[in-house]
């Protein structure tokens, strides 16, 4: 069997849902019926759980909210995003990442026009 290489969950995911989590969650389709709505139950509520003491630190222990100060990169964001999306979804984020990039190729050369 192969490990994964990436990690495909969110920084938030990563940050609440820890192995034991995981643990539980691919275990769900090997668990009774009955079980399964336990586990599922019991996994949100231990993320719910780690989520809500994440928020109640001090902001600086907080490394998603790093990007405060800086300036966001609407490119970046809508490319880092679509990782985590699928069909339809991924096609609208496809296209605004195509849009993005003629509005910065016209501004260029606008720039490049004006000099």
């Amino acid at each position: 069997m192969s490990e994964q290489s990436s990690d495909n969950r969110t920084i938030l995911d990563q940050m609440v849902s820890q192995d034991q989590i995981q643990v539980m969650k691919a275990a769900l389709p090997y668990v009774p019926p009955s079980g399964q709505r336990f586990l599922s139950v019991m996994a949100k509520m231990m993320e719910l759980q780690n989520t809500i003491s994440l928020f109640s630190k001090p902001r600086g222990e907080m490394s998603i909210c790093a990007v405060e100060n800086e300036k966001v990169e609407p490119l970046e964001m809508l490319q880092d995003i679509r990782r985590f999306c699928n069909g339809p979804t991924q096609e609208r984020i496809d296209s605004l990442i195509n849009t993005l990039v003629m509005v910065q190729i016209l501004e260029l050369s606008q720039d490049n026009n004006n000099t």
